[in-house]
């Protein structure tokens, strides 16, 4: 994620005022493979989590000599974004994510890092960023810029609702947390994947919480009905208290925290609001300087855009239709394209890609069915949870939902299951 932010640079090597073109050294001399690309000018790419990060170290384990920037409105450095829904319950604080700075990265990758630097637009037909801190021509660029959270209309003190989506954010939680006199009263709002993990986590840490979805039941999306039920069940087992089927229609603040009051009208109490109802793509730079995009940037099977010389990659991405805000299909993407910029166009390949849940209380492992497919799920229970294939008319295994330690336990057999039908 990019986060928007005023501070000056502390991990990154300091900026010029001047334009960021001037202070760009001439790249080294190319190898005879790599003169084509090499000629194109410096690969830039907008981001610095997973995708930005992991595309530049597959760029570089390709071709030593490439000129590489990342471009970031954040201080560079490079977390797992899928732990901060599980660290509070390991004793983790903001500074124990980081894995690695800026500094550090630019040392290891021989790249150039511009953190504190979020791009104000794309000058596509002179191939330049013009940015806060200058202009930066690029050969090719990559845009990985993630996406955001969704913001709901909530009357009252809205800004009550805390979307945890980077490390920044993940800091002012355990700050709110920790002001407090022994547990909290933590109110979720939202029933999916990033909800139901935070409630595991604050739960498993001792905190009251209860979870606040418009749907009938938790990963509606993701689960058939009776794996829902088990989840549900699980957590309710840690503590959590379910509020199903309404939303949050305003929020007060009181002497003794906030009061939520529902679209029901009943009405609860929290110390802190987590808001974890879904990510929207962010398309708003690419779509400005003329990028095809729908829901998200769309792509071809390259990850190339509608523009010239720029491709796309992670969560902001579009592909087939289908949003995939996934490590997996990101790290296909990644080997992929790193081929594409040094000079062996490589189509992306999309195995059988299982969604992990981090909800300790109740595993849960699913592939999710083609949307275009209409399956009926078949369900068997084992010792604690479910086994469930999701098949189509013609009783092709099309995804599968595991939930629970046993279920777990088949995870490969099922993946290759799913793998020999799609093959076939």
């Amino acid at each position: 994620m990019i986060e928007i932010t005023d501070e000056a640079p502390a991990a990154a090597a300091p900026m010029s005022p001047t334009p960021l073109a001037d202070a760009v050294a001439a790249p080294a001399a190319a190898t005879t493979d790599s003169v084509a690309t090499h000629s194109q000018g410096p690969l830039v790419i907008i981001g610095s989590g997973h995708a930005g990060y992991g595309l530049a170290e597959a760029v570089r384990a390709r071709d030593a000599e490439r000129e590489i920037h990342v471009v970031t409105a954040d201080d560079g450095g490079l977390y797992a974004k899928p732990s901060l829904s599980n660290a509070l319950a390991l004793g983790k604080d903001a500074e124990a994510l980081l894995d690695e700075s800026a500094l550090a990265i630019e040392k290891r990758l021989n790249l150039r890092v511009h953190a504190f630097c979020p791009v104000e637009r794309i000058d596509a037909e002179a191939k330049r960023l013009h940015t806060r801190l200058g202009e930066l021509d690029y050969g090719q660029l990559v845009l990985a810029t993630g996406a955001s959270p969704i913001r709901i209309p909530v009357a009252g003190e809205a800004g009550a609702l805390l979307s945890v989506n980077d490390r920044g954010d993940y800091r002012e939680m355990r700050r709110r947390l920790d002001a407090l006199e022994g547990p909290g009263r933590v109110v979720i709002v939202g029933d999916g994947l990033i909800g139901c993990e935070f409630a595991n986590d604050l739960a498993q840490a001792g905190h009251r919480v209860e979870v606040v979805g418009l749907a009938e039941r938790p990963l509606p999306r993701l689960l058939p009905e009776a794996g829902s039920e088990v989840l549900r069940e699980a957590l309710a087992r840690l503590g959590v208290c379910w509020h199903l089927s309404r939303s949050v229609a305003s929020v007060a603040a009181d002497e003794e925290g906030y009061r939520l009051t529902l679209t029901d009208a009943s009405e609860l109490e929290a110390d802190l609001v987590i808001s974890a109802v879904g990510l929207v793509p962010n398309v708003e730079l690419a779509r400005a300087a003329g990028v095809d995009c729908g829901r998200g940037i769309r792509v071809d099977d390259h990850l190339a855009t509608s523009l010239p010389d720029v491709y796309a990659l992670g969560d902001a991405v579009e592909i087939d239709g289908q949003l995939l805000p996934y490590l997996a299909p990101i790290n296909a993407g990644v080997r992929a394209l790193a081929a594409t910029l040094t000079g062996t166009p490589t189509a992306a390949s999309y195995p059988v890609m299982p969604v992990m849940v981090k909800t300790p209380a109740a595993p849960v492992c699913v592939v999710v069915p083609p949307a275009e497919a209409q399956v009926s799920w078949r369900v068997t229970a084992t010792a604690d949870g479910i086994e469930a294939g999701g098949y189509d008319a013609i009783g092709r295994l099309r995804g599968f939902a595991l939930v629970g330690e046993a279920a777990m336990a088949r995870r490969s057999d099922w993946v290759k299951a799913c793998g020999q039908a799609q093959a076939a």
